[in-house]
């Protein structure tokens, strides 16, 4: 798509949307009188969608541009600006569609990754879990072995200290 660089020069009157245009550069951008073009801020990539409207009264080289234009784009009158002729709707919604679709992939991506990572930390963390619960409970039950071992002998001492030497128990 032909892409050319013009000096931008401020519209006397207001004209929202439209720009004027010398005749001479409409084959040059492939456009007609009436067809619409982009202008292009390349500084901050802002585009904004305009009608041509093919006037001999403008100098070769530069583009009209409304004040309410240039405001939108960033732009000052006698700086420059990117024109290209505006793709067809049909193509606008066909690289729409692909980058929505590249979008969609790459979050996908990024939060299969994060749903792995999650995944994986909370398997470690129920491992690690696990394994403390494995230590206390074995501690838990090593002392309460310890405890009604003690508890045994000291019912056993007792009960021979109440009954005499001579009964077994």
């Amino acid at each position: 798509m032909q892409e050319v660089r013009f000096t931008i020069r401020k519209r006397a009157f207001p004209s929202e949307g439209r720009v004027r245009l010398n005749v001479a550069h409409l084959p040059g951008l492939g456009i007609h009188d009436g067809d619409h073009v982009d202008l292009v801020n390349e500084a901050t990539q802002k585009v904004i969608t305009t009608t041509v409207i093919a006037d001999t009264m403008v100098p070769e080289g530069q583009i009209r541009v409304s004040a309410e234009d240039l405001e939108v784009l960033g732009l000052l009158d006698g700086g420059e600006i990117l024109v290209r002729k505006t793709p067809p709707l049909d193509e606008k919604l066909k690289k729409a569609a692909a980058d929505a679709g590249k979008t969609i992939s790459k979050g996908v991506e990024n939060l299969d990754g994060a749903v792995r990572k999650t995944a994986g930390d909370v398997k470690t963390g129920a491992e690690k879990t696990a394994d403390s619960l494995r230590t206390e409970a074995k501690k838990a039950s090593d002392t309460l072995g310890k405890a009604a071992s003690s508890t045994a002998d000291t019912v056993k001492k007792t009960v021979k200290k109440a009954t005499g030497p001579k009964d077994d128990l």
